[in-house]
């Protein structure tokens, strides 16, 4: 008896533990977006939006936005976003590839559904506990988790492709 009222306690604890999680995310992507990359897409259409996260917050969050109706005002925003190309190190995590001897399979962007973007924007931000310039990229590979947040604006499309990976 002792047994099946510590495993009540425990189903317990993790459900509610999920909830948290599940709860704590905004309801309201625009939002989400908003506090998250400081970016209003409330004119834009959300065309996916995909929450994939687990026991503790692991997983991943994808959003994709077409914000043909408001490219202007857009682009006005994102003034402090880099020009793509993407860095070695985000485009080895986004889409894999070779660097030096080192084949690295990562493929998020693969999976969420981002095309190589040829001509657009982007914006980084390193949320891992570990960083030390959550603007930088340049330590994403020595640890053995990844918290980053990407966002990356298609000038030629006027979609806004956000991504979280947290591990």
């Amino acid at each position: 008896m002792k047994k099946i009222i510590y495993l009540l306690l425990i189903a317990t604890v993790i459900c509610s533990l999920i909830g948290c999680t599940i709860l704590s995310r905004d309801s309201n992507t625009n939002k989400y977006i908003k506090r998250k990359i400081n970016v209003d897409i409330s004119d834009c259409n959300i065309i996916v939006d995909n929450y994939k996260k687990g026991f503790f917050g692991d997983g991943d969050y994808f959003v994709k936005a077409n914000c043909s109706n408001n490219s202007e005002n857009m682009i006005k925003q994102l003034s402090s976003w880099k020009q793509l190309p993407l860095s070695e190190n985000l485009q080895l995590i986004m889409y894999g590839g070779k660097k030096g001897n080192v084949y690295y399979s990562y493929d998020f962007a693969k999976k969420a559904g981002i095309p190589e973007i040829k001509n657009g924007l982007y914006l980084f931000i390193d949320r891992h506990d570990e960083s030390k310039d959550k603007y930088s990229d340049k330590y994403l590979f020595t640890r053995s988790s990844h918290n980053f947040t990407i966002a990356m604006y298609d000038l030629d499309s006027n979609i806004l492709y956000y991504y979280e990976d947290d591990s």
